[in-house]
């Protein structure tokens, strides 16, 4: 087994160094501190504190736009079922995990996510959010239901 060590290095300053090839030329290196933060299960690049587009190239960005499929999903379903409990459809959120056959506190993660602020759940739709904004991320997270604390536990998990 291949067992080689890999060393955090603290986030600094990005900077470049130029080596001196033999031949005249010059190689640089560029060291840029950023996090891989886990969402779901792929691993994004977060950038520094301060950087808005970490990687740009002229006023493009190279990242489009990403859907978090997983996040959608469960966003469609705990819209749908608060809409089943807001007409009477259903009684509550245990009714609802009989139904689905799935366990309570499942129903009960996903209705929370129904009460997120509107333009929370417009920028997931669009794939706006902070890449490192996972349903994972949100359900550990326990929501608040204030909406303005919302959009800083957003702002704090990208």
């Amino acid at each position: 087994m291949n067992r080689s060590s890999k060393k955090l290095v603290s986030d600094g300053k990005p900077h470049e160094r130029h080596h001196p090839l033999e031949g005249g030329g010059v190689r640089i290196t560029t060291f840029v501190p950023f996090h891989f933060k886990k969402r779901g299960v792929k691993k994004v690049i977060v950038a520094p504190e301060g950087v808005s587009q970490p990687v740009a190239v002229t006023d493009t960005p190279v990242l489009s736009p990403e859907q978090d499929r997983p996040l959608l999903k469960a966003l469609g379903r705990g819209i749908y079922w608060q809409q089943l409990i807001d007409n009477g459809t259903v009684a509550s959120g245990t009714e609802i995990a009989e139904r689905e056959r799935i366990h309570r506190s499942t129903v009960n993660d996903l209705l929370r996510l129904a009460l997120l602020a509107p333009d929370i759940i417009q920028a997931a739709y669009e794939g706006r959010l902070p890449r490192a904004v996972s349903l994972e991320a949100l359900l550990r997270a326990k929501v608040p239901l204030d909406w303005d604390e919302q959009r800083r536990l957003i702002a704090s998990l990208g």
